[in-house]
């Protein structure tokens, strides 16, 4: 029959994050209320008030959304994209071929609670057991 192993080979996904990444840049952009030239002075006064070196035009703007993989902003300069149209989703393109994902504050928020029931639940369990055990000697 087929050999497991060459199935695997193409059922598997690449790491390669490129193409999701630029997919994601251009959702934003579509989905901004700003034009690509709002977009590009709202990057730059960010980027001069956080010591970012340089600037970005709307040439580079539109060649981060262009097929060519090797034009994709820098790590910087994605993160202030992201922070200008107020989406994560290029970052998240970027993490998610290794199994992470991207959350926002209200699943940080439910995170933090989930994990201070679950300490206060093994805490509780703890008292129980050694309630239990002083019950079990007396």
């Amino acid at each position: 029959m087929y050999d497991e192993k060459q199935l695997q080979l193409f059922q598997g996904r690449s790491i390669n994050p490129t193409a999701e990444i630029k997919r994601q840049i251009r959702l934003a952009m579509s989905g901004s209320r700003m034009s690509r030239d709002e977009i590009v002075d709202e990057m730059n006064r960010i980027a001069g008030q956080d010591g970012i070196k340089g600037s970005v035009s709307k040439a580079t703007l539109d060649s981060w959304c262009k097929d060519d993989p090797s034009r994709l902003p820098s790590l910087p300069w994605l993160v202030v994209f992201c922070s200008v149209l107020r989406t994560a989703a290029p970052v998240g393109a970027m993490v998610e071929p290794l199994g992470y994902g991207v959350i926002g504050p209200e699943d940080v928020a439910v995170l933090k609670w989930a994990r201070e029931e679950l300490a206060r639940r093994k805490a509780t369990k703890r008292a129980r057991l050694a309630l239990e055990s002083l019950e079990v000697g007396i």
